[in-house]
């Protein structure tokens, strides 16, 4: 395997990276966001 072929390979996995963790923070921070719009419920209890 030649340097540029190495170096293709590897400018591929680091972008690939850096899309899954922008994408992944993207994520959580929707979450977070649509949790706290969300109102708690009470939670019950059956009786036994």
């Amino acid at each position: 395997m030649n340097d540029a072929s190495q170096l293709a390979t590897a400018m591929i996995a680091l972008t690939f990276t850096a899309v899954l963790l922008i994408t992944g923070q993207w994520f959580v921070d929707y979450r977070l966001q649509r949790e706290a719009r969300t109102p708690l419920t009470a939670i019950t209890t059956l009786p036994p």
